[in-house]
C-alpha cells in the first residue's frame, strides 16, 4: 500500500532531494537536479511553504537559469504547486468556516503563508469561473 503525504520534508526525502541551508538573502532556491537551499532561521510556516515551493520547481522540472516571462511563469507554477500540496479544499472550507474570509487567520489555521492562501483562492476562483 502506498501512503500519500503532503509533508514537504517527507516528499523531499522520497524524491532524494538534498536540502542545505544558506545565510541571508532569499528564503529558498532550487538549483536544478535535486538540490534546494533554504535560508537558515526560517520559522516553521515559512520553512514549510518555502520548501513546498522549491519542491514545486523540482517536480515540475523547472530551469533555475530561466529569466523574464519564463521565470515569472515558473514562479507562479511553483506557488500553485505548493498551495495545492499544502491546502486541501476540505481544510480551507473548515478554516474559513471558523475564521470567516480573513486570509491571515485562515493561513494561521492551515499553517501556511498568506501568500499561499491568496494563490489557492485565486486558482479556485478561476476554476469556478472557468478561467483556468
Amino acid at each position: 500500500m502506498t501512503t500519500i503525504t503532503t509533508d514537504p520534508n517527507e516528499i523531499a526525502t522520497a524524491l532524494g532531494v538534498t536540502i542545505a541551508e544558506h545565510t541571508g538573502g532569499e528564503k529558498g532556491r532550487y538549483y536544478g537536479g535535486r538540490h534546494i537551499t533554504l535560508r537558515r532561521g526560517l520559522g516553521h510556516i515559512n520553512r514549510r511553504c518555502t520548501l513546498a515551493h522549491e519542491l514545486g520547481h523540482c517536480v515540475l522540472g523547472h530551469d533555475p537559469a530561466a529569466t523574464g516571462w519564463i521565470k515569472h511563469r515558473q514562479e507562479r507554477d511553483a506557488d500553485l504547486w505548493a498551495a495545492r500540496l499544502l491546502i486541501s479544499a476540505v481544510d480551507y472550507r473548515a478554516a474559513e468556516h471558523i475564521h470567516g474570509p480573513h486570509p491571515g487567520a485562515i493561513a494561521a489555521e492551515l499553517e501556511v503563508t498568506k501568500h499561499l492562501v491568496a494563490v489557492w483562492r485565486e486558482h479556485h476562483l478561476a476554476a469556478a469561473t472557468g478561467e483556468t
